[in-house]
């Protein structure tokens, strides 16, 4: 059948478009974004593949359906290492935008959504203006959590309901946990508090949003199973017009339509449906 093979940016970048193509670019699950090597012979970014995957696509006369993921996203909130799920959800926005720069909103559908949410939480009271990976400590207002020792200590901003992070914050020896306005809580290494222990971090049962824009978006509202979306995708692509119909026009006019989906932000992430005269 033959296509091409890839494995780094730099082949990624080289490619010309013109056959199939298989692109492994790790031994196992890709790097985080802010690890990853950023040089010709390392791995691509979420942007360059959503770049060179709709480049690819748009060549296609019958138009296309497009899945990306923003996967590890889902890792870090596993690890409670909430620096690295944001640092992957912008990235994820990077592509999200790249999409909306490379396709028309007239014969384009995209739609922005998740599979399911984390058991993590933003805490309240931080002050005006501080960082949403810093933490709270306001003696006056009683923003605080009292130690054995009934001295004020801060607690973080962002925190889990479970996950490691309590073997990192929590102290058995004194059954209390410990301070952590002397750590580096900026650091891509650091890892949140968490209410108990399990090695890794469990999903959350709340609804999660999605997002869309272009043809047939309007059908991307109010609240709906998670498994509404892969039929309206479906019918807004006119894929399974036997069983869903057609969106009004597509049938006679003879148009094609052309899907591009993207999970995001998170797991599942973008979704993009365009279609062509």
């Amino acid at each position: 059948m033959g296509g091409t093979y890839m494995e780094t940016t730099g082949e990624l970048q080289e490619w010309d478009y013109s056959d199939k193509v298989l692109g492994l670019f790790g031994q196992s699950h890709m790097e985080y974004e802010v690890d990853r090597d950023t040089e010709q012979g390392g791995q691509p970014s979420l942007t360059e593949m959503t770049r060179q995957a709709i480049n690819r696509m748009k060549r296609s006369d019958n138009g296309f359906i497009l899945m990306i993921e923003g996967g590890r996203i889902d890792h870090a909130h596993h690890a409670n290492r909430a620096k690295m799920a944001l640092e992957e959800t912008i990235e994820l926005e990077n592509a999200v935008k790249a999409a909306l720069e490379m396709t028309e909103r007239e014969d384009t559908l995209i739609i922005v959504t998740a599979d399911h949410g984390h058991a993590v939480t933003m805490s309240g009271y931080p002050e005006r203006g501080n960082p949403i990976l810093g933490f709270v400590k306001n003696i006056e207002r009683g923003n605080f959590v009292n130690n054995t020792e009934n001295q004020a200590q801060p607690y973080t901003t962002i925190g889990y309901a479970n996950g490691p992070g309590f073997d990192f914050h929590f102290d058995k020896n004194i059954g209390f946990w410990k301070d952590i306005e002397a750590e580096d809580y900026m650091s891509n290494d650091f890892v949140q508090m968490s209410t108990f222990y399990l090695d890794s971090e469990t999903h959350g049962g709340e609804d999660v949003s999605a997002y869309a824009i272009g043809p047939q978006a309007h059908l991307v509202t109010g609240v709906h199973e998670q498994s509404y979306l892969a039929h309206m995708v479906a019918y807004a692509a006119c894929v399974r017009k036997d069983t869903l119909s057609c969106p009004a026009g597509m049938i006679s006019s003879g148009a094609k339509n052309s899907l591009h989906l993207q999970l995001p932000m998170i797991v599942f992430g973008i979704v993009l449906a365009a279609r062509q005269a």
